[in-house]
This record gives C-alpha cells, sequence and structure tokens, in this order.
C-alpha cells in the first residue's frame, strides 16, 4: 500500500495566521482609502491675477487678498478713443488679439513687462516713477472712472501687438489715490450686494470670481456627448479655481472661507460671447453658451458659470485694504448655504 503524507497541522495553523493578517490588513487599507475620498474636503487648486484687463493670466502660488479684488489684478486696462474713451474687449473682434498679450510684474512692482506672440519685442514700462496723465474711461457699461494714462511708448507696442490703431488707444491704470468705483449689480441676477458701497478694481463686476472644476467636467462632458470640442477653464477667466464639491454646488453657497479668509458668494456669473473664443487661436464658435443656455439659462438670459465673491467684514471699507494671503493647497469650508438658491 502506498504511504499516504500528512499535512503538518502547525503549517496550516500558520497558514491560516499569515492569510488571515493580510486579509486584515488589504481590509484596513481599502477602508481607509474609502474613508479618506469620501471625507475630502474642497480645496483650492489655481490662482489666476490679470494685471491688465482683457489680457492673458498669472497663475500664482499664493495671492495677497485685498477689498478690491486679489494685489495687482485688473489694475489696468486698454482703451480706445470712440466719441469717448472706452473699454478695449475683446468681445469686439478687432481686440481679440489682447488675449495674447501677456503682462509680468517685476518683484518690487517697480515694472511692468509686456510680450505677445505678435510681436518679437518686449515691452518694458517703467512703473516707479512714471510720467502719466490723466484720462477718464469706461470700464464696464457706461461708468466712468479717471485713470492714469501711460502715454505714446507703450501705446506704439499694443498697436503693433494688438493691431488696434495707435492713434486711438491707450493703457491705463488704477491712480495710486482718488479711485472709487464699487461692485456693480447685474440687475438681471437679482441679487443684492451684501454691503453697500464695496470697492472693486476694474474687473467687470465684484473683486473675484470662483469656479470649480467639476461644473467644468460637467460643461465638458455635456459638449462632449453633443459632439462639440470641449473647453478649457481659460474661457472664464477665474481668480479662484477650487475642487471637492458636486458640479453647480457653487451656485447655492451664501458664505464660504477659503483658508483664513471668509468671504460673501454674493452674485452668479453671467456669462458673454468671451468664452467662445479660443484662447490660442482666436476662433469663435457658438460654444460653449448654446450648452450652457440648454440647462444653465435662468431668466433674463443669464447664462451662469461661477460665482462672484467679496471679501466679508468690509462693511463701509471705500479704499484698497489688505485681508490676507491665500493659496494653492488652501482648504475650502463652506460657511452656509443660501436656501432660495438652493430650491431653484
Amino acid at each position: 500500500m502506498d504511504k499516504i503524507d500528512t499535512v503538518d497541522p502547525t503549517a496550516i495553523a500558520v497558514a491560516i495566521i499569515i492569510l488571515t493578517s493580510i486579509a486584515i490588513y488589504v481590509y484596513s487599507v481599502v477602508f481607509a482609502l474609502a474613508k479618506k475620498i469620501g471625507s475630502t474636503q474642497p480645496s483650492v487648486r489655481e490662482l489666476n491675477i490679470y494685471p491688465i484687463k482683457s489680457c492673458a493670466e498669472i497663475q500664482v502660488d499664493s495671492a495677497v487678498v485685498t477689498s478690491r479684488g486679489f494685489h495687482n489684478d485688473r489694475i489696468f486696462q486698454v482703451v480706445y478713443k470712440d466719441y469717448k474713451w472706452k473699454y478695449a474687449t475683446p468681445r469686439n473682434k478687432e481686440f481679440e488679439k489682447l488675449f495674447h498679450i501677456k503682462p509680468t510684474i517685476s518683484d518690487d512692482g517697480s515694472s511692468l513687462e509686456l510680450s505677445s506672440p505678435h510681436t518679437k519685442e518686449i515691452f518694458t514700462l517703467e512703473l516707479e516713477g512714471a510720467k502719466t496723465t490723466t484720462l477718464t474711461a469706461t470700464v464696464m457699461g457706461d461708468s466712468e472712472v479717471t485713470l492714469d494714462d501711460y502715454g505714446g511708448d507703450v501705446a506704439d507696442w499694443l498697436c503693433e501687438a494688438s493691431g488696434i490703431d495707435t492713434t486711438l488707444v491707450s493703457l491705463v491704470g488704477i491712480p495710486k489715490d482718488k479711485y472709487h468705483r464699487h461692485v456693480e449689480v447685474n440687475t438681471d441676477q437679482g441679487e443684492e450686494v451684501p454691503s453697500p458701497s464695496l470697492p472693486v478694481s476694474l474687473a467687470d463686476e465684484a473683486p473675484f470670481l470662483l469656479t470649480t472644476r467639476e461644473s467644468l467636467a460637467d460643461l465638458n462632458r455635456r459638449l462632449e456627448l453633443a459632439g462639440k470640442d470641449m473647453v478649457d477653464m481659460r474661457r472664464f477667466r477665474p481668480n479662484i479655481v477650487i475642487d471637492g464639491l458636486k458640479p453647480w454646488e457653487e451656485d447655492s453657497i451664501k458664505r464660504i472661507k477659503i483658508g483664513t479668509i471668509a468671504f460673501h458668494v454674493w452674485q452668479r456669473c453671467g456669462r458673454c460671447t468671451m468664452t467662445t473664443i479660443d484662447r490660442d487661436t482666436l476662433q469663435r464658435s457658438a460654444e460653449p453658451l448654446t450648452t450652457l443656455g440648454s440647462f444653465r439659462e435662468r431668466k433674463n438670459g443669464q447664462r451662469n458659470f461661477g460665482m462672484h465673491l467679496i471679501p466679508a467684514g468690509l462693511d463701509g471699507i471705500e479704499g484698497k485694504v489688505d485681508v490676507g494671503i491665500i493659496s494653492v493647497g488652501d482648504t475650502v469650508e463652506i460657511l452656509e448655504y443660501d436656501e432660495e438658491r438652493r430650491a431653484e
């Protein structure tokens, strides 16, 4: 009779212990990972400053929050002469090359460097001690403010870089004093300002614009399903991009805390034809406005993407006041929801 090998009971016990230990370890890792994913807190993923209104952005790791916007954000704009001086916007095709003008401000704030793929020359404007004159121009709609005009040399460069007639264009900026401009209410949105007379830079309506990666992803999913080209976040010109929310959840937030700074999540941002211009090719199309209109259009035709923010606790503030610093990676805490918006 053949001999039957017997299995060592000790070996079996050791194997069972090892396999059980591995199973417990794998379970604990998977559980911890699932818990971490489920409890991920929203955070800042991108910060943008636009020194010259309607020109290219500068991505930064940290930015100083002031009462009227990020430090150095929308402190200049290009204007042209019609029957009066008006802000130049790429909404008008003749000004679309403004998108390609890349501004850089020196660390000490003493100079502004300008470059563009449409000219080989890099222009440096010395801001410290610059000889300026004053000029009154529109900023948004028909509202006018008095600004510093930086003269003919930079105007000549702008003409070459953008194709605008140099006899009708100037670079203007916010003066160090005697600048008073308040946030612009979009009456079609029907959302009251948290406090009267809140200051703003040369931005269209508010000191800050916040968008989320999730909302962009949802918009692009819809564009792709319709056989349309997807768009990148540059189309919407945000200051602060966050992730960790549900798509479009930002609409329903009333107050938010970014890092250590609290903000009113004030007014929804109705989008215009600026969003339909490809930032690289400058080609125009109907998108993403057509798709936004199919599921995001409110009464009075507002097709919204993003929310305007105002730093909290600034009642009665007229001028520029530093509030603090926010950085990429800062956590975002929802302090309060707007129940009326939630119900829409």
